[in-house]
């Protein structure tokens, strides 16, 4: 395990968990829909639709890196451009807000493909799921930290006014690309010796035709990515409407969903670190497994929440459960994935992922708008069900 290389994967995790909570969580929504007039289910279509296009695009883009043997051109470019449509967001009416979401979400999660695919490269066998339980843990912690961003900030400006949410934004972006820097100026690519750029395109595009024709030889991949799929949809719907769920049934405000998420940060970090062990120790299809029942239980409670006490439990559950989650999926794919091909596979996770983030948002926000947040949170559980059945399915090394 090199330290220097994994601290500085880590921090990748910490700046980008913070657009996470801050953007796609909480001040995208809020601003959508309290200041601009939308409403839950453009808020799902403009999160569906970005990670539908990334879908389409990542597993050419998870190929190319493989072969170009370059990552970080990669995630700085899409970073740069996450980042500037971020801060754009604060001048934009309602239509050009959509917008300028949309493809903040999308180049953030084509960074996370390449992101992920460095795992192998700074980690061994042995410890993998330690360092993916690192690199989660990390995250929440930067979570923690732009939520102590956003208190000073709020304070400042005033916690339910325009002005203190259009300013978040801005800090979103500059908290974002300012401890990506870390990562940008550390982790060093050593290029493949491949042929040229063009050539490397028009291999990547043959490359990832080879896998989806070869892909009924990789059973596990498929079950892999129907488990991950199933799961994500879920997780996806909860990540962006869990504010505007608390806001609306028990009336939280901003401020003090500030302190609730602080908790979820905590809950989120200690769930990382120890089921990151759990998986080195009992294997991470089993830790998945484990993750998935949690996720049961924590829509069970979010079901029954009439209080603050509820719903801070149901938060604290759902925070462990969303860390075991990340911190078992990136081990258990490398044990499916073939030496040489981890990127590409990474892709197909990705596909499977925002194909999931396609359906589950716009689904949840639908039934939202149309019966209420009861059947929609409720249809959840059905994704979850039907994961822990497709995971039974995954042969593990």
């Amino acid at each position: 395990m090199l330290k220097k290389e994994v601290f500085a994967w880590s921090v990748y995790d910490l700046a980008n968990t913070a657009f996470s909570a801050l953007f796609v969580t909480f001040f995208f929504p809020l601003y959508i829909k309290q200041y601009l007039g939308g409403n839950e289910f453009q808020i799902g279509l403009v999160f569906g639709l970005s990670m539908l296009l990334v879908a389409v695009t990542v597993p050419f883009i998870g190929a190319l890196s493989d072969r170009l043997g370059r990552r970080m051109p990669f995630i700085i470019l899409f970073t740069v451009l996450c980042c500037a449509a971020t801060y754009l967001v604060m001048y934009a009416n309602l239509a050009f807000a959509l917008m300028f979401g949309f493809i903040a979400n999308y180049f953030y999660h084509a960074a996370l493909t390449v992101y992920n695919a460095i795992l192998p490269k700074i980690s061994d066998k042995k410890n993998v799921g330690k360092v993916s339980g690192i690199g989660v843990s990390v995250g929440y912690i930067g979570t923690f930290l732009s939520l102590l961003m956003t208190w000073a900030v709020l304070n400042y400006l005033g916690w339910e006014t325009l002005s203190g949410v259009k300013a978040m934004f801005p800090a979103t972006a500059m908290f974002f690309i300012g401890f990506s820097l870390i990562t940008f100026f550390v982790i060093k690519d050593k290029p493949a010796k491949h042929a040229k750029l063009r050539a490397n395109i028009l291999r990547s595009f043959s490359d990832v035709k080879q896998t989806i024709v070869r892909i009924k030889h990789h059973k596990s991949l498929v079950w892999f990515l129907i488990t991950t799929f199933l799961y994500v949809n879920a997780i996806n719907a909860v990540i962006v409407f869990l504010y505007l769920y608390g806001r609306s049934e028990i009336g939280l405000t901003v401020k003090a969903f500030m302190g609730v998420y602080i908790v979820f940060s905590i809950a989120a970090a200690i769930g990382a670190i120890v089921f990151g062990k759990i998986t080195d120790w009992i294997g991470p299809k089993r830790t998945l497994g484990i993750a998935g029942v949690l996720w049961i239980i924590t829509l069970f409670v979010l079901i029954k929440t009439t209080s603050l006490t509820t719903f801070i439990i149901g938060g604290i559950l759902g925070g462990v459960a969303l860390g075991s989650v990340w911190t078992s999926m990136r081990p258990l794919l490398l044990e499916i994935a073939p030496k040489k091909k981890e990127g590409q596979f990474f892709g197909f996770m990705e596909l499977s992922d925002k194909f999931s983030g396609v359906i589950g948002p716009i689904i949840f926000g639908f039934l939202a708008v149309r019966t209420g947040y009861f059947w929609a949170i409720l249809s959840l559980l059905i994704f979850f069900i039907l994961g822990l059945l497709a995971l039974y399915k995954v042969k593990a090394r």
